[in-house]
Parts: structure tokens; C-alpha cells; sequence
């Protein structure tokens, strides 16, 4: 994660080196699922799925991200200091939802339900996580934030890369 100084700093996580391709070019169709695929990422941070040999895809890229987050506000996940991926997938599979997101802004549950309920091949309606995140910063300073006009445009996911490859 690289943060950006300025008049509020902004995050910008842009590891792609574990990108892969979830549509086919040709058909622009949905990778089948695959109950056998290797683990891809960080033991700590993968989603449930990955962890458990699933095809990847969006959801599980968002689970990965609300990962990512709590770590980076709450310096710690409910499976720190377990020591292998069993006791990590464990872990994960018995958090409830409400110690996972525990210490973070109550609109940040929804985004972890909206997340684990988003079937393998549906796209996410990426505008409703932008709004629930939006609604965790303002209820984490307690009042309207002040972003640049860009952040709150809406998402347009017409134009976002489809990755033919590794990066």
C-alpha cells in the first residue's frame, strides 16, 4: 500500500502481481469455477474461498480488500498468530461477523455481508461499496467528509481492465 501526503492522505493499494484473468476474451464469459485451484496470495489476507483451493474472483478479491482493511486500521486480524493455514482457515470459518469487524464504524459490517453473499461469477455493484465505505469514513470522524469532487463520482466499471495474464 503506497499512501499519498496532501491535504488528506490517500491509500492506493496496487500490488497486481497475483492478478489473473477471470473472463475469457474471446466470450468476455465468466471463468468456470474451479474446486481445485492452487491458493493464491497472502495466508492472512486470501478469502475463505481461496484458501480453500476455489477459483478467485471478484467476491473473493473483496473479501481480501475488507481483510486488507481491518488489518490496516486494526493492526491485527482475529487469526494473527495462528500458525498454519489450518488454524487460519479455522479461524476465519468461526469469526463471527461482529468480533471481525469489532472497534471498526458500524457501516462496515454491510460491507463484509454484502461481500460474503456476492455469488462467484455476479459483479459486485461496486457504487453501494463505495457509498458503505464512504459511510465509514464519515461515521469514523463524525461529519461530511471533504474529498475531492472524483471520489464521489460515480464508479464506472465500463472501462475497468480485464487482465490477460500475469502483471
Amino acid at each position: 500500500m503506497i499512501l499519498v501526503e496532501g491535504p488528506s492522505p490517500v491509500p492506493f493499494l496496487i500490488d497486481f502481481g497475483l492478478a489473473q484473468q477471470y473472463r475469457d476474451p474471446a466470450t468476455y464469459l465468466h471463468t468456470p469455477y474451479n474446486p481445485h485451484d492452487p491458493i493464491v496470495g497472502t495466508l492472512a489476507f486470501s478469502s475463505i474461498n481461496g484458501q480453500q483451493r476455489g477459483t478467485q474472483s471478484h467476491h473473493n478479491d473483496l473479501e481480501s480488500f475488507a481483510y486488507t482493511l481491518i488489518y490496516s486500521e486494526l493492526r491485527e486480524l482475529p487469526w494473527t498468530g495462528c500458525r498454519n493455514s489450518k488454524a487460519v482457515l479455522q479461524k476465519k470459518l468461526e469469526t463471527p461477523l461482529k468480533q471481525l469487524c469489532q472497534g471498526l464504524p458500524t457501516p462496515f459490517c454491510n460491507f463484509v455481508i454484502y461481500v460474503q453473499e456476492l455469488d462467484f461469477d455476479k459483479k459486485p455493484d461496486y457504487q453501494h461499496l463505495h457509498v458503505i465505505l464512504s459511510l465509514c469514513l464519515e461515521t469514523q470522524i463524525d461529519q461530511p467528509i471533504k474529498v475531492p469532487l472524483s471520489v464521489h463520482a460515480p464508479v464506472n466499471t465500463e472501462h475497468m481492465p480485464v487482465v490477460c495474464g500475469r502483471v
